[in-house]
């Protein structure tokens, strides 16, 4: 019977044991699970926030690349722009100095026009001339 005892006795210690343990060890499980649960809610939470973090990345990519593709315009214009000012200077001075082209064009026009009036009698002189020499 000394053995059953013994047994029973080792049984009741160890369960002794065990309250003490389980009674201090039951709060941490109580807080473990608030932490896990508080883990839980902050995931989602970060989840969502970086959810968020790459939509904004998204977005800003493309303002950059609108933006880039903007300026890169914008200096194609201005070189266009710079090209039809050099263009717009040599068009004025070009247009100035036929301005005095216009004059002797005008006045040789002139002189032509007179010099048709004494065509036929020069047409005469030369034909009696021709005819003369013979």
């Amino acid at each position: 019977a000394s053995l059953a005892c013994e047994a029973i006795c080792m049984w009741t210690r160890a369960m002794y044991k065990y309250h003490f343990i389980a009674k201090g060890v039951e709060p941490k499980r109580i807080m473990l699970r608030q932490a896990e649960l508080e883990l839980n809610e902050c995931q989602e939470k970060l989840d969502a926030a970086q959810e968020k973090l790459r939509a904004v990345n998204a977005k800003i990519a493309k303002l950059e690349s609108d933006f880039n593709a903007a300026v890169a315009k914008q200096t194609e214009l201005q070189d266009d722009m710079n090209l039809c000012e050099v263009k717009l200077v040599r068009a004025h001075k070009l247009i100035g100095g036929l301005g005095g082209e216009k004059a002797r064009w005008g006045q040789n026009v002139k002189d032509l026009g007179e010099m048709s009036d004494l065509l036929p009698g020069d047409c005469i002189v030369a034909a009696g001339l021709v005819s003369y020499v013979g």
